[in-house]
């Protein structure tokens, strides 16, 4: 008997070892598009690859907004980021934790390159 109990509890420690590891928590995406010629921009957020979310954000600042020399800005994951605009249309993007340290970063980076700065848009990127 004890030498079966032995047995189970040794089954039992492999079966644990063997077990498969539970997946871990999906990746959401969100990326930025701007057209620097004309102040057009698009974003998405919550796609399930850095692609997927780049092509909406693309297409929005195409479709809607109609400015033909759109590229993608800023890409994100699991996180919030900004996109800051100056003046003459310079920029700068950067993420954070939340969406007040995404802006704050987001305004430095753009006021490096711009003047005048102001937060074009921020969102987060976390499944919500």
């Amino acid at each position: 008997m004890k030498l079966l109990s032995k047995f189970a509890a040794a089954a039992l420690g492999v079966a644990f070892l063997t077990a498969p590891v539970a997946a871990s928590a999906a990746d959401y995406y969100g990326a930025f598009a701007f057209s620097q010629k004309t102040g057009a921009s698009g974003w998405s957020k919550n796609y399930t690859s850095q692609s997927e979310a780049e092509g909406a954000a693309l297409q929005v600042c195409f479709q809607t907004q109609g400015a033909s020399d759109c590229k993608v800005s800023y890409s994100f994951v699991n996180s919030c980021a900004a996109l800051a605009v100056g003046g003459d249309n310079g920029w700068g993007a950067d993420w954070g934790a939340n969406i007040q340290a995404a802006e704050n970063k987001a305004m430095h980076t753009c006021s490096g390159y711009s003047y005048n700065c102001r937060v074009l848009t921020s969102q987060c990127s976390n499944g919500q």
